[in-house]
């Protein structure tokens, strides 16, 4: 049997519990060391694992002998605090979004590229289980050639005492937090954008970044999304829809009464059974611990997470500037 990996945590708060969660539920991990700039954090997720509480990641690098570490900080410091783990050959899963703008991304990336250490960019959509569903549906040309992308994201969040809220810490608001997400499964289910065009707002809450954000994306003038965030809608659905030349499939989130994923090509709807699959977070572990043990590149890489990084500052630009930005 292999030994365990010896994992550590970088940033102990909410996603942080997810990943933990993740790793407890996929065999052979042990998570060895935390760290937080909130000691109390920290000491928390350390009671919980029974994990070392780190002075310094550059201490965290040296001292315990990782395999592997996720990085669940503002994106900030992603830059900051991936590097000591990747110089010194530690494989990383790294959050959402890469960093706060395309130009710290891409020197995030160029450091995974120099040092040659698995990095994974932390998008667990890909591994949600009706996303996963879906691929398989459009990898089997069950729905046709992609035509339309549509989802929506959103919901009531008080932002007053979040983080996110910061755009400082966060890059911006509900786009490049929610949105990076959204754009990163147009990617996987329906093409590469060669343009975008956007829109933003405060609907609800007044503060220094968007509660709301709508991107329309374009391939070539042959494939088109629309995509929908929000922090301040009460009752909001979560949904992604997917039409091809085929058919069309919905994706439903969480929404009562809604099957996870349904399609139909000619007549009737057909609901796909999606219980197979792990919540995303678990398939998200397992994914990335696999990648360690059998030295593999993951499927979502450092380029992955710069190339969102790049659509997303053009969807800012688009919103500032009110015209099309190619990408």
């Amino acid at each position: 049997m292999n030994q365990p990996l010896r994992i550590g945590i970088v940033g102990c708060g909410g996603i942080a519990e997810a990943h933990l969660d993740g790793y407890k539920n996929v065999e052979g991990n042990q998570i060895v060391a935390v760290y937080d700039i909130s000691k109390s954090s920290a000491e928390k997720m350390a009671a919980q694992t029974g994990a070392r509480v780190a002075a310094s990641l550059e201490e965290m690098a040296v001292k315990d002998q990782l395999d592997a570490v996720s990085v669940c900080t503002p994106p900030s410091v992603h830059l900051e605090n991936c590097a000591p783990f990747l110089k010194a050959g530690i494989a990383v899963l790294c959050e959402k979004p890469l960093e706060v703008n395309a130009g710290r991304a891409a020197e995030l990336a160029a450091l995974v590229q120099k040092t040659g250490t698995l990095f994974m960019t932390a998008y667990c959509h890909r591994f949600h289980p009706a996303v996963l569903a879906l691929r398989g549906l459009i990898d089997k040309d069950v729905l046709g050639r992609p035509l339309v992308f549509r989802n929506i994201f959103g919901g009531y969040i008080d932002m007053t005492q979040n983080h996110r809220a910061n755009p400082k810490l966060s890059g911006g608001g509900v786009l490049i937090d929610n949105c990076s997400h959204s754009v990163d499964l147009f990617r996987f289910l329906t093409g590469e954008p060669t343009a975008v065009s956007a829109v933003t707002g405060n609907l609800v809450q007044t503060m220094p970044i968007e509660d709301f954000g709508m991107i329309h994306l374009s391939v070539n003038d042959k494939i088109f999304g629309e995509i929908t965030s929000n922090y301040s809608l009460r009752g909001c659905g979560n949904f992604v829809e997917w039409y091809g030349t085929k058919g069309m499939a919905i994706i439903s989130y969480w929404n009562v009464g809604f099957p996870e994923l349904k399609y139909r090509v000619d007549g009737d709807w057909i609901e796909v059974d999606c219980s197979a699959y792990p919540n995303r977070f678990i398939g998200e572990i397992t994914h990335f611990v696999k990648c360690i043990r059998e030295k593999k590149t993951p499927s979502i890489t450092a380029a992955d997470g710069l190339r969102a990084s790049q659509i997303m500052q053009a969807v800012y630009q688009s919103a500032e500037q009110k015209k099309w930005v190619a990408v």
